[in-house]
């Protein structure tokens, strides 16, 4: 009977550490047909998670050292709460500023923040139980890294669907997804005698969860590239129009003249068809996408856009206030602008 050496277990240890989640990121990218999220993005947030966890581990040791004998109260309840908020400051971000719009992507972004903080967990962890099992490291690679992963995936998912729709980001409506992902790391943490129980429940919940999450998600995207192209199209056709100043646009236009000169809404009317104009580039490009074809940066796109931020300084603060009813600023709106300013760089 041949032995194992340690170098092997070692290895074995790793790669039951490291490479469940990492493998559950790169398919939750792939069922992703629109490819939103670079693998610049996913590494940036591995990178974030990383140091959420270095934080956190910092945190939770003072915690430790200062209360020592309520290690699992802290552990099921206290623990949960520091990691989920570190954790979160990265996924909010990436929403709040309008890098990613969509249920999807934003599963994809807040799971690779779960996954970076896993991964280095585990490497302290690798110190810490170097003496256990196998079964160990089972319970770690596929249990508690997925569930990091996991619970940040759907605190993520859960305020972009709060924030659909909306003119502005409020960051109360990230509240319920911070305290979702809090409630249920918390509740993964109560077994910790038993954990086989939440490693079963994270390896069969979060992917049915996940993939509902993705089915929606793509729902969703579809039917707002149909309706919002369809709009834009509609707007551009209605601004070159004869019967534009019968129009809701135009009437609105027109009762602004007292408050601004000729020069001013004729700025304004140049941004909206300009704005029109560049959106509906970006949604064709996203068409293209789903039909698996690589679309090369527009030149001309550069330019819109500094006319773009030409056009907003020339009309200033004051009247891009007054055509704002008419600007379409949802976050997606947001998203698509971001998205085009970044593929031009």
């Amino acid at each position: 009977m041949i032995t194992p050496s340690i170098h092997s277990i070692d290895l074995l240890r790793l790669a039951l550490a490291f490479l469940p989640v990492l493998l559950f990121l790169v398919a939750l990218r792939g069922l992703d047909s629109y490819k939103l999220v670079s693998i610049r993005s996913v590494a940036m947030g591995l990178g974030a998670g990383a140091i959420a966890a270095g934080l956190c581990f910092a945190i939770n040791t003072l915690i430790f050292q200062r209360f020592a004998g309520y290690e699992d109260q802290y552990a099921q309840f206290g623990a949960p709460v520091v990691e989920e908020l570190a954790k979160a400051a990265y996924w909010t971000f990436v929403i709040a500023t309008a890098r990613t719009a969509f249920m999807a992507d934003s599963a994809i972004c807040g799971f690779a923040v779960g996954a970076g903080f896993a991964l280095v967990e585990n490497v302290s962890y690798l110190h810490l139980l170097q003496g256990k099992g196998v079964g160990v490291w089972l319970l770690r690679g596929f249990g508690t890294a997925v569930m990091h992963g996991g619970v940040a995936a759907l605190g993520a998912t859960l305020s972009v669907f709060l924030l659909e729709g909306r003119e502005s980001v409020s960051f109360r409506l990230f509240i319920p997804g911070v305290v979702s992902s809090i409630l249920l790391h918390s509740l993964f943490n109560q077994n910790l005698e038993s954990p086989l129980t939440s490693t079963v429940a994270a390896v069969l919940g979060i992917p049915v969860i996940l993939a509902f999450v993705f089915y929606f998600s793509e729902k969703s995207l579809r039917e707002w590239l149909g309706g919002k192209l369809d709009r834009d199209i509609d707007m551009i056709g209605m601004i070159g129009s004869k019967e534009f100043q019968e129009t809701r646009v135009g009437s609105y236009l027109t009762s602004l003249q007292e408050a601004f000169p000729p020069a001013v809404r004729g700025d304004m009317l140049s941004l909206l068809q300009l704005t029109s104009e560049v959106s509906a580039r970006a949604k064709s490009e996203l068409m293209f996408r789903e039909m698996g074809l690589e679309v090369a940066p527009d030149p001309e796109v550069d330019s819109l856009l500094t006319e773009l931020r030409y056009l907003e300084k020339s009309i200033g603060p004051t009247g891009m206030l007054a055509i704002r009813p008419l600007l379409s600023q949802t976050p997606r709106d947001l998203w698509e602008m971001h998205r085009l300013g970044q593929k031009q760089r």
